[in-house]
């Protein structure tokens, strides 16, 4: 057998300004590493960062380590110092055989590129300041990496795919892009392992300005069972018959004060609109809905998007910062031949505009409905069993306070006598 060696680096500064090549392990046992510019370090075995009892181990990277098998960080801090922006500084795991990050704790890498075998990510929250070049398969592993590069080039997309295929069951595989305040398009080049390459790519475009400048957007998706199971986080509720659901979610999560707006651009698979499970969704008329997490409801936003069968995705426009929220799934368009939605919020002030809550969609004609309005104590302040006859905002003859308010749908389709219900909330601004 093959014997194990291992490079012991103890606690004082040592200084790479040249070409070395170790293949065996090195342990950094708390020590300060310079390594220059133009130096390349190839470490043949593991890198391990320890803290020595006294110091954490540490790095200040502007060459290259090369690096044949793993990364594991077992001291306190993130490994590197003083990374900066620029292609300078590289950890460039390019080993034949499959590689991990891992350790105690995450790790900041100023470069990380990825090449040959698939490199799984076993600890969350690592980092990439500048940028992330895929060229193997990155295996999120139900682990967060995080792009700290506001700029599309954070992620140079070669070849491969970024993997995020577990689900919420497992913990959500996430690369969460610190966007920030850029006006820019974002791809995030996730893969099915049904082919070579990225068949699952996110694009995002934002179209206005959110805030504040660190604000990032998390990026995930995973498939289903036939009957859309298990749901996103904190989603309760499906707003249709798995029949009408493609059977993958995406998480395009906003972690923002004030949102931007955007347009996204989803990829699918056919087997997530598989028409022995899926047999109400016809894809010419494929949109995209989401899950508003503050209301709990996926109806108060109109399904929306553009498809491109060919190329098997589906195009959103001009989503409004005021309804970026996740998670997304495709759905039939022609559902029923009717859709529904209902506001947020109405604005019953004798402008003559917005001033009644009612819902809002197409076809309306072909249910029958009754629309029930709750204060904030469960006491019934409204009921309709007219669809074009909506709440005004009044209770017992006096204009109601601001506020937010329950309403209760309960909708039957004419022509099947099917019953459905949305429940969710709408805020009162006089």
């Amino acid at each position: 057998m093959p014997i194990l060696r291992t490079f012991l680096i103890y606690s004082f500064i040592i200084l790479f300004s040249f070409h070395y090549n170790f293949g065996q392990n090195i342990v950094n046992n708390g020590s300060f590493i310079i390594i220059k510019d133009g130096a390349n370090i190839v470490i043949g075995g593991d890198f391990i960062n320890k803290n020595d009892g006294i110091s954490d181990g540490k790095v200040n990277l502007d060459g290259n380590i090369i690096l044949k098998r793993n990364w594991i960080n077992l001291a306190n801090n993130e490994v590197s110092i003083f990374a900066g922006p620029g292609v300078v500084g590289s950890v460039i795991m390019n080993g034949t055989l499959n590689q991990y990050i891992g350790g105690t704790h995450s790790s900041l890498f100023e470069n990380l590129i990825i090449k040959n075998s698939k490199k799984i990510l076993n600890i969350t929250d690592c980092k990439v300041n500048d940028t992330l070049f895929v060229d193997a398969v990155l295996d999120l592993n139900s682990h967060r990496i995080k792009i700290l590069n506001s700029n599309p080039i954070g992620i140079n997309y070669i070849s491969k795919y970024i993997f995020s295929e577990t689900n919420t069951n497992q913990g959500l595989g996430e690369v969460d892009w610190q966007i920030g305040s850029k006006l820019n398009s974002y791809t995030v080049p996730f893969g099915s392992g049904n082919t070579n390459g990225d068949d699952l790519a996110v694009k995002l475009t934002i179209n206005s300005i959110g805030a504040p400048t660190n604000g990032s957007i998390r990026f995930a998706t995973y498939p289903t069972d036939c009957q859309n199971n298990p749901f996103p986080p904190n989603v309760f509720q499906l707003d249709r018959d798995f029949e009408y659901i493609a059977d993958r979610f995406w998480n395009i999560d906003p972690i923002y004060d004030a949102k931007p707006g955007i347009n996204i651009q989803f990829k699918y698979l056919k087997q997530n609109i598989n028409t022995s499970c899926n047999n109400g969704i016809n894809e010419n008329y494929l949109k995209a809905i989401r899950y508003n997490t503050l209301q709990n409801t996926w109806s108060d936003f109109a399904p929306t998007g553009n498809v491109n069968q060919a190329e098997q995705k589906l195009i959103t426009d001009n989503i409004a910062s005021k309804d970026f929220f996740a998670p997304w799934c495709l759905i039939a368009g022609d559902f029923f031949d009717w859709e529904i939605y209902f506001p947020n919020a109405f604005t019953p002030n004798t402008d003559g505009l917005n001033e009644t809550f009612a819902p809002i969609g197409n076809n309306l004609d072909k249910l029958e409905s009754t629309l029930y309005i709750y204060n904030r104590w469960g006491q019934l302040i409204f009921e309709s069993s007219d669809i074009n006859y909506g709440w005004n905002g009044y209770y017992q003859g006096k204009l109601v306070p601001n506020d937010v308010y329950v309403y209760m749908f309960i909708g039957t389709i004419k022509n099947t006598n099917k019953q459905f219900k949305r429940k969710g909330t709408v805020t009162v601004v006089r």
